[in-house]
């Protein structure tokens, strides 16, 4: 089983467009929908589109990581509105995650400053952002934090693919 494969209809939805002036756009609202559903983690799809087009390295780091914490925001906004009732009955598990215990302390020491580490961070950032949401965290100041934190991993990410491509492309 190959786990480091993004799935094809992916790749060649990234291999049809990386020549057309939308395919920043395209990946920014891959990473606002990966974010809102926390289905996937975006950085299986950032790097390969940054060795796609690799001269595109920072527009591609900088509208994915704003689009990140919009879709961040976003979803604080739907779980504030379904409840924690609709929250622990889906992930009745999550109380006793570490992360979540590792998101509350920091939420809670630090504030929005720890979401935008968490979010820059490889730590998984859907705890905190249940925390965040279940906390009434404004929604904006989720955006801001993730956006920034993102903005900044996304970035260092992209200028380390372009750069350094042999890294990042796997040899079975």
């Amino acid at each position: 089983m190959k786990t480091h494969v993004i799935p094809d209809w992916l790749r060649h939805l990234l291999l049809r467009s990386v020549a057309h002036r939308y395919y920043t756009p395209l990946v920014s609202a891959i990473a606002f929908v990966a974010t809102l559903t926390f289905s996937f983690p975006f950085v299986a799809v950032l790097i390969p589109a940054v060795l796609l087009a690799p001269r595109r390295w920072k527009s591609l780091g900088l509208s994915t990581g704003v689009a990140s914490g919009c879709g961040a925001s976003a979803l604080v906004a739907i779980i504030q509105q379904l409840g924690s009732g609709f929250v622990f009955t889906r992930y009745p598990e999550l109380a006793r995650a570490p992360a979540w215990q590792t998101a509350s302390d920091w939420l809670q020491d630090w504030g929005l400053l720890a979401l935008m580490v968490i979010a820059g961070s490889p730590m998984p950032q859907t705890p905190a952002l249940f925390v965040c949401a279940l906390a009434n965290v404004a929604p904006l100041g989720i955006m801001v934090a993730v956006g920034i934190g993102k903005t900044l991993k996304y970035l260092a990410l992209s200028w380390a693919t372009a750069r350094y491509p042999a890294r990042f492309i796997r040899y079975d």
